[in-house]
């Protein structure tokens, strides 16, 4: 659960020099529940429960303060969508807290066409955004519901050779698939543990030949169907051997059809498979030092082979070559556009900018938001 807290604009600067310890405890478990355990808790936080998912209205889930100061910062100038070069740079960021066009409660997912446009969905407004590639509004769709072009709770996003749009639907256990304009065109999946099944669909990823990968959180497995959603292999099981996985969070594809996906818990690391599911290599382990990860979500690989990792709890991005070497970092925990509060999803356009989604509203520990 996320706690909102107010703060004046006299204890900004504190936040951006404050550093916060890793504890498990704290990051993994609610603090509305202090005598959970690791073996009683039945919540970890928004992404893995339905709580934060579309609700009737939006904005009800958003508690500004009444002071013109607070409410300000955070509608004006806190941004979900912030846009980066290779080497951590700011080149520009968008879209403010609500409802409207161009505004989100949940930015999570994001992908970029071939026209390097920009699609964005929002776990709670429960639609996908699109944007050209300077943050202006294009379109949007989705709602809330079961059924064709309804969303619960959409989370990543990819895109195929024709700019068709797949969307994994984390509350209701299917992918989705749309044109660039969001007119629905298919879908597949359901609850369960079978071919084509899905517990909690979290990551999904498209290689040269339109073959579409999901991860899912709850199942250690990842799934491999056609364009249209036929089955064809999966492979994975729990563990923390070489090709088992614990918490699978996002999947990306390279220019060699290499698949990567990241192990956002305990594993803390990001593997590498073949097209068909082989080991190939993993780097990565818990913890906040170079190359270390805690809570590792959206994943992206440039024309290079390089590797950008999105490492949530530790705000940041990190850079790795193709053999995992670590490379470089950015990001700290704050309000301003080159800082970020929870870091999800990340891309990459044809020029090489990298748009990373922050989820935004408040820390995960801290109890302060960007009021």
């Amino acid at each position: 659960m996320i706690f909102l807290c107010f703060v004046t604009t006299h204890f900004i600067p504190s936040i951006y020099a404050q550093e916060f310890e890793f504890n498990a405890e704290d990051y993994y478990y609610s603090e509305q529940n202090p005598t959970n355990s690791k073996d009683t808790a039945t919540t970890i936080d928004s992404e893995d429960t339905d709580k934060e998912n579309c609700i009737d209205n939006p904005m009800e889930s958003v508690s500004l303060p009444n002071s013109d100061i607070g409410s300000d910062y955070y509608t004006s100038q806190f941004h979900f969508i912030k846009k980066f070069d290779k080497d951590g740079n700011l080149i520009d960021s968008w879209g403010t807290v609500g409802s409207k066009d161009g505004q989100f409660l949940h930015a999570h997912g994001i992908t970029i066409d071939s026209k390097d446009n920009v699609y964005v969905s929002d776990a709670e407004n429960c639609n996908i955004q699109k944007f050209d590639k300077d943050g202006n509004f294009i379109t949007k769709w989705g709602s809330k519901g079961i059924g064709p072009g309804k969303f619960m709770q959409p989370e990543s996003m990819d895109i195929d050779s024709a700019n068709n749009i797949y969307v994994a639907e984390y509350s209701r256990k299917n992918i989705q698939k749309f044109d660039s304009n969001g007119n629905f065109i298919t879908m597949w999946g359901q609850e369960g543990s079978g071919k084509g099944e899905f517990k909690k669909p979290w990551g999904v990823a498209l290689d040269s030949k339109d073959n579409v990968y999901v991860s899912d959180q709850t199942l250690p497995r990842v799934q491999k169907f056609d364009s249209n959603g036929t089955f064809i292999d999966m492979w994975g099981k729990e563990g923390k051997k070489k090709g088992q996985f614990v918490h699978q969070h996002d999947i990306t594809v390279d220019s060699n059809d290499y698949v990567y996906v990241t192990d956002g818990r305990e594993n803390s690391r990001v593997a590498v498979f073949d097209t068909n599911g082989k080991f190939l290599k993993h780097w990565g382990s818990e913890g906040k030092d170079e190359g270390q990860f805690i809570e590792n979500h959206g994943i992206v690989v440039d024309s290079e082979g390089n590797v950008y990792v999105v490492d949530t709890r530790n705000v940041r991005v990190q850079k790795f070559d193709s053999d995992g070497n670590f490379i470089t970092l950015w990001g700290s925990l704050g309000c301003k556009d080159d800082q970020f509060l929870i870091p999800h999803d990340i891309a990459m356009d044809s020029e090489g900018y990298i748009y990373v989604t922050d989820s935004g509203k408040s820390h995960f520990r801290a109890n302060y938001d960007c009021n």
